[in-house]
């Protein structure tokens, strides 16, 4: 009997060294993390900005001005004449309107315009032949979608994406005639001039 206790005694040593041994085993695995990076989105010119058709006079020494005025919230576009300078809308201008994609969702963007006057001349007019200017001062811009949709865009920030990352704006302008005009009258035509829009986080 005391043999035999010996005997279970060894045994039982023997399978506690064996799963001691077994619990030091260990096995490790190199993983990798990965995140992606999407800066970039997409800023599209749905309606180009018009100021529609006008009769217009420019004042020969450039001393006074006449303008126009299209709103971003769709208001018609109204005009100003001072002395000889003179604006008078014949057809209705257009907002212009932008969508915005792609951005994360809830995000705040801002808006920023042309920095300086733009000058929208005619390719067919002969020289000396007055242009017009978009006013530096006059942008302005109502939100479309996003956190504040219908609200007039501010300051940096208004400009909130919805949950698909998705808005759009309305931009207005004013233009107005040549302040350093020559003493030829504007001629019959379009008159066009680029300018820069960026919206950015």
């Amino acid at each position: 009997m005391f043999k035999r206790n010996k005997i279970l005694l060894a045994v039982t040593s023997a399978s506690l060294l064996t799963v001691s041994a077994a619990s030091q085993a260990q096995e490790t695995v190199t993983s990798q993390a990965t995140v992606t990076v999407q800066n970039a989105f997409v800023l599209t010119e749905v309606t180009p900005l018009s100021f529609g058709t006008i009769r217009a006079a420019a004042q020969d020494d450039g001393a006074n001005v006449a303008s126009i005025t299209v709103a971003a919230d769709g208001t018609p576009s109204t005009s100003d004449s001072d002395n000889n300078a003179a604006i008078t809308v014949i057809s209705q201008g257009v907002r212009g309107e932008y969508s915005v994609s792609g951005t994360a969702p809830f995000s705040a963007l801002e808006i920023t315009f042309e920095a300086a006057d733009v000058s929208l001349s005619n390719a067919s007019a002969p020289p000396g032949t007055p242009d017009f200017e978009l006013l530096l001062g006059g942008w302005e811009a109502e939100i479309i979608g996003g956190g504040n949709d219908g609200t007039a865009y501010s300051s940096a920030g208004d400009l909130l994406t919805d949950v698909n990352g998705d808005v759009g704006f309305y931009v207005g302008g004013e233009l107005a005639t040549d302040s350093d005009a020559s003493t030829s009258p504007y001629i019959d035509g379009a008159y066009t001039g680029n300018y820069v829009v960026e919206v950015s986080y």
